[in-house]
């Protein structure tokens, strides 16, 4: 693994960066408490979601069916679906403990990472002008209002502010229940993925790349491909690119709108999509689509990972309780 800061030659300065070193590729917080603290929290919500899913699926299933039966219409709304669970007792409290979970996390990653916030800057900063790989982007830039939403409830979203993309990655190492330590769940679909059926794969362009994961999966699979990842926030984007040099990998990032993307037409093998659509309202996924169309070259692949969408033939999560879920988490755009 690369020093934990490329810019700063001298250990001393990566230990006065991260004084705990990192977890496989995330960085440790700062202090053993906030660690076992979210460790509680991890806990708690593999409890909550995993060992009482099928539960709480079939109570869901019940409720809406009792309603249904009352008024003669199932529930159609995440609105609608949100009401019918918060009155009931095992729903109710399900989800705001869900939710409290959720808020707690963010929280004290944030306070943790906060306490050098100025330090982690200044790395992002230097590794700006770092290399292996390279990052783009604009202090200018002016965010499309769609994506200034706090995402999975996450203070300031992804565009918010300069330390968003470092509680993100800590945030999702807890969302996953550490099943995706070392990016493995990344890397496993980045090998999945499917190419071009004429075998060429020169460059790659990931559009919603977040911090990094799936392109580097994608540098690790194809490492002689150039490897692009764009999103439109500077600070993911900014914070991918350092990552990526702890690994040692060359990636290239770049702030970028998917919607309009500053690349030459036919100009890719393979772009993929990890989880980004759901996040997206319809009239850009719209724009999104024509733009990949266009840099993508003739006999390219286009691939798409996401979660199916959730309608009322569908049960427990599948259906409306995961669009209310889906409106309760920040992401609008999936219901």
């Amino acid at each position: 693994m690369a020093p934990l800061d490329s810019a700063a030659n001298d250990k001393k300065g990566d230990k006065d960066l991260l004084p705990r070193g990192m977890v496989a590729n995330t960085p440790a917080l700062f202090h053993r408490a906030d660690e076992a603290f979210l460790d509680f929290v991890s806990d708690a919500r593999n409890a909550l979601m995993h060992a009482q899913g099928r539960a709480i699926n079939d109570r869901a299933d019940e409720i809406l069916t009792e309603a249904e039966k009352k008024t003669g219409r199932r529930p159609n709304s995440a609105d609608a679906v949100r009401d019918i669970a918060r009155s009931d007792i095992y729903l109710g409290t399900y989800l705001r403990v869900k939710r409290t979970l959720q808020e707690a996390y963010w929280q004290r990653i944030a306070e943790s990472y906060g306490e050098k916030a100025e330090a982690l800057e200044e790395a992002l900063a230097k590794s700006d002008k770092s290399g292996p790989g390279s990052v783009k982007w604009d202090p200018n830039f002016i965010t499309p209002e769609y994506a200034t939403v706090d995402i999975h409830v996450q203070p300031g979203g992804y565009t918010g502010n300069p330390l968003v993309a470092w509680t993100y990655d800590y945030g999702t190492k807890v969302f996953f229940g550490g099943a995706n330590d070392g990016d493995v769940l990344h890397h496993k679909t980045a090998n999945k993925t499917a190419i071009p059926q004429d075998g060429r794969v020169a460059r790659i362009l990931e559009v919603g790349c977040s911090i990094g994961q799936f392109a580097c999966g994608l540098k690790l699979r194809f490492p002689d491909a150039e490897v692009w990842g764009i999103d439109i926030g500077a600070p993911m984007v900014r914070y991918a690119h350092w990552r990526t040099i702890q690994q040692g990998l060359d990636v290239h990032y770049a702030q970028m709108p998917a919607e309009d993307m500053d690349f030459p037409d036919n100009h890719f093998d393979l772009v993929v999509s990890h989880i980004m659509f759901h996040e997206v309202p319809v009239p850009a996924i719209k724009r999104v689509l024509k733009e990949v169309k266009r840099v993508l070259r003739p006999g390219g692949t286009f691939v798409v990972w996401d979660f199916q969408t959730a309608h009322d033939n569908k049960s427990g999560y599948g259906g409306f309780l995961g669009l209310m879920d889906g409106a309760d988490n920040g992401e609008p755009y999936a219901v």
